[in-house]
């Protein structure tokens, strides 16, 4: 969902790429949530029986999770991504492969494309889109009766966000730039009635919400935790879900 620019596959990075393996640590968190997600393809592979995965990705920027999966299984895929840039950089990167197709739009515009599909994936999308379009998204989701939802979300709220935004200030990192530190404060007392609203970004995200909204429309299998699945998500840099349709065996 983030903003690039447009750049060769090869040869040249996007702002946005360089940010998340800004260092070494930036990039050992960002890579949590894709070896859980093909560690969740790993099983649904299994289940196919040799078949393609459907894959819809909710603001799939620039279908870095096409090349993993394409790497590895038998997928047919479809990327929706707003953002003019990271539209063209994804387009451009991977249009040659016929299993692979983007669509340039809002993803509650194109709710009829989740229908027939296996797996819908959101990695830290769904903290970018309008609480009440997510709410749509999700219960759309739930109507097309996947096998599987899967997303992960940035913590934003508890303690986790002291140590994230200090870190982000302490290594010149950018995270921290969009809180003030009042704000930073009070998020981490888990006081989000003194921030503005959340909008499309990381402040004032509260990852309870989308846990209830999942959780009214689908079967939560599993929520982890990032980095250490032991700690709770107020000390946790993301969660990540797993939900099945309710009509779901078991």
């Amino acid at each position: 969902m983030e903003k690039s620019k447009v750049n060769t596959h090869d040869t040249d990075e996007t702002e946005y790429e360089r940010n998340q393996r800004f260092n070494a640590l930036v990039s050992w968190l960002h890579s949590y949530r894709y070896k859980n997600i093909l560690a969740v393809f790993d099983q649904l592979a299994q289940s196919r029986q040799g078949e393609p995965i459907k894959v819809v990705e909710i603001g799939c920027a620039h279908a870095k999770l096409f090349d993993l999966l394409n790497d590895r299984y038998k997928i047919d895929y479809i990327g929706i991504e707003l953002d003019d840039d990271s539209y063209s950089v994804a387009k451009q990167r991977h249009q040659h492969h016929a299993n692979f197709t983007i669509i340039h739009d809002g993803a509650e515009n194109r709710l009829p494309q989740l229908a027939g599909v296996d797996i819908v994936v959101a990695l830290e999308a769904f903290e970018h889109i309008p609480e009440h379009v997510v709410v749509r998204i999700v219960e759309a989701v739930a109507q097309a009766e996947p096998k599987l939802l899967v997303c992960s979300v940035p913590v934003e709220v508890g303690p986790a966000i002291w140590f994230k935004n200090v870190g982000s200030w302490l290594t010149g990192y950018i995270r921290h730039r969009e809180y003030t530190w009042a704000e930073t404060f009070w998020a981490g007392l888990g006081m989000l009635d003194k921030l503005p609203p959340h909008g499309t970004g990381h402040k004032g995200f509260d990852w309870r919400w989308l846990a209830q909204t999942i959780r009214h429309n689908m079967k939560i299998r599993e929520i982890r935790t990032f980095p250490l699945g032991f700690l709770p998500a107020s000390l946790s840099t993301s969660v990540f879900f797993i939900a099945e349709s309710r009509s779901s065996p078991g």
